[in-house]
């Protein structure tokens, strides 16, 4: 009775262990280059990573290439003066 208690508790412990670890969820960690030029075609603007850490025995990639939009180039309005230059 004792020997299945024990097993039972050894594995209630292994279960919140592992659900532990599974809430934590493995991470792939990348250091990345700065963003590139924008690309006028696709509208978009692009940069690598290369894998820095791989945490909780996760399986990552070496290298990843995101993207993301260009920002639009705000245009500086010249803005009117009030009160003055009025007849």
């Amino acid at each position: 009775m004792q020997r299945r208690g024990f097993l039972l508790l050894a594995l209630l412990a292994l279960l919140a262990l592992t659900d532990a670890v599974a809430k934590k969820k493995a991470d792939c960690k990348y250091k990345f280059e700065s963003w590139g030029t924008c690309d006028g075609g696709t509208g978009t603007k692009a940069r690598q990573g290369t894998l820095k850490k791989a945490r909780y025995n996760a399986q990552c990639q070496e290298t990843i290439r995101v993207t993301k939009p260009c920002t639009p180039k705000t245009k500086a309005k010249a803005k009117a003066k009030k009160g003055k230059g009025k007849d």
